[in-house]
């Protein structure tokens, strides 16, 4: 089954689909009715489709803007939601915190600029201040490590390698209706098309966990 434009033909698919919640059903680390879960915190099947809604709406007011297809604005939106748990947690154990004169550093406070960021980075403007704290915060962790007396080859190595570990901990899944969790390349990867549950089609490049915000 193919993505239909707008996450509200998502929502009416998934409503429908009883192989779907089936499938999901049997996956014991996922919660039934949730797109993304990572230890406590949930991103329900409706959350995503509202983000996404978000989205193909600011798209629809931006002709002009180059839109990614609606599979890969879903990885996308899946991705920056887990950022934020991956990221949060991390900074969190080490104390970090992001001010908001640094967020408002990342963004600007034009709304056009604002618009042109979420839009080139397929981020939904809720979440916009969001993912701009996971921005200064991957920052400044790499930048933690580099002032423990590594490169910076070897502080990426070493936040690479932290991220794995707090990836395992958080125990994060991703539904297989809409792709699935590499642990290894600590990445959302597009849904295995066998997976008739799933409404998303193949599709590559979902956000690294270091993905740049423009200025």
């Amino acid at each position: 089954m193919a993505l239909m434009r707008g996450g509200r033909r998502l929502r009416a698919a998934v409503a429908v689909s009883v192989l779907g919640v089936v499938l999901l059903s049997a996956c014991s680390a996922q919660k039934a009715g949730s797109a993304a879960v990572a230890s406590d915190a949930r991103l329900t099947e409706n959350q995503l489709a509202e983000l996404f809604d978000e989205l193909d709406d600011l798209y629809a007011a931006n002709p002009d803007a180059q839109r990614l297809p609606d599979e890969q604005i879903t990885l996308s939106v899946l991705s920056w939601w887990i950022n934020e748990q991956l990221i949060g947690a991390l900074a969190e154990e080490r104390d970090l915190t992001a001010t908001a004169t640094e967020i408002d550093e990342v963004l600007g406070a034009d709304q056009e600029q604002r618009d042109a960021i979420a839009l080139s980075n397929s981020i939904p403007p809720s979440r916009l201040d969001a993912a701009a704290e996971v921005f200064v915060l991957s920052n400044s962790l790499a930048e933690s490590l580099a002032a423990e007396g590594v490169s910076p080859e070897e502080a990426q190595a070493e936040l690479g390698a932290l991220l794995q570990e707090t990836a395992a901990d958080l125990g994060i899944s991703v539904s297989p209706r809409f792709g699935s969790w590499n642990g290894d390349a600590v990445a959302v990867e597009p849904r295995d098309p066998e997976r008739l549950s799933s409404p998303a089609g193949g599709v590559a490049g979902a956000p690294e966990l270091d993905v740049p915000i423009e200025e």
